[in-house]
């Protein structure tokens, strides 16, 4: 029965995502500069790809952003404002959007995003109304930082980039479950990685027993030598407020439904997706919207203190229910 019904789900979810693609990929690229300089366009344009040319556009945009001019801050705010709505625009594609982020954003701001994205976007705790459990969240946390692993693969910076991704994982518990952290370490892929991510990565990273500092991290790239970390609050003024929303329970939803967690947190994203746009029905009848009468027993409701006039008796043939 569980298996027949989240094939009925996926079923929605594909016949939802066809009825949403309004724009091809090729048409997209070409407003792949006004996508990274842009929030609401980026949301836009993604809530008009297919789920494969989402993750594909998302590169892109992250392509270009590397070209722009302007300071490590100000580019790491643009990075990490065209990322979040990425991830606000998934159709159930999440961890695919999330290890492109970590696959294609320079190092110095996935200083930047892997903060933002713990405490705003995947933070355990963003939804109180559907509490994660400590077996959920490690579970969700450990299958995303597989498929993370699986796209920076072969990188030259694959360690740091995956460390990058436990980081956020790692704040985003807020401490809990206690082996969690362990846990995450010991699943990074190689065991250079994963001693260097215990002992001389994580711990400055968070601040433990000294000063906050990314430079450990940093100095071991290959691809970026000369990376530095941006200043995190000077970033966020320069990106602006992000808007929470709770993505933690869309991550294992990869093909198999629509994602709707986020949708009453996050004001940015199109309600239209999750149908809240739909005609709204109540039994009170003092309610505006109630539907339970025909128009011609209603004109007394609808006259003003002004003495308006009542809603006309219907029309020959007219349907009045």
């Amino acid at each position: 029965m569980k298996k027949l019904l989240m094939i009925g789900m996926a079923a929605i979810a594909t016949v939802v995502w066809a009825q949403d693609k309004a724009m091809s990929l090729a048409d997209a690229s070409g407003k792949v500069d006004a996508a990274a300089k842009d929030a609401a366009t980026m949301s836009s344009i993604m809530k008009q790809l297919s789920p494969e040319d989402q993750v594909a556009f998302l590169a892109k945009v992250n392509a270009a952003i590397g070209s722009f001019p302007g300071s490590p801050e100000e580019k790491a705010a643009v990075y990490l404002n065209a990322n979040e709505a990425a991830m606000k625009s998934h159709k159930g594609n999440l961890q695919k959007l999330l290890a492109e982020t970590y696959a294609t954003v320079p190092l110095e701001a996935l200083t930047v995003i892997n903060e933002s994205f713990a405490n705003d976007l995947f933070n355990r705790k963003a939804d109180p109304s559907r509490p994660e459990t400590d077996a959920s969240f490690k579970a969700k946390a450990l299958d995303t930082m597989k498929k993370i692993q699986a796209r920076n693969a072969g990188s030259p910076d694959a360690g740091v980039r995956d460390t990058f991704a436990a980081l956020m994982f790692i704040r985003a518990s807020d401490g809990t479950p206690a082996d969690f952290r362990d846990a995450v370490v010991a699943n990074l892929p190689d065991a250079q990685t994963r001693d260097l991510a215990k002992n001389e990565w994580i711990p400055p990273a968070l601040g433990e027993g000294q000063s906050k500092t990314y430079d450990p991290m940093l100095g071991s790239s290959v691809s970026e030598p000369d990376a530095e970390a941006p200043s995190v609050d000077v970033v966020l003024r320069l990106a602006g407020p992000q808007s929470s929303a709770a993505l933690l329970a869309d991550l294992m939803s990869d093909g198999l439904a629509m994602p709707a967690t986020a949708a009453k947190l996050d004001s940015m994203r199109d309600v239209a997706d999750y149908g809240m746009n739909r005609i709204p029905r109540t039994t009170n009848k003092d309610m505006p919207w109630y539907g339970g009468y025909r128009r011609n027993e209603v004109a007394d409701r609808n006259r003003d203190s002004e003495g308006g006039k009542p809603e006309p008796h219907p029309y020959r043939w007219q349907r009045t229910y």
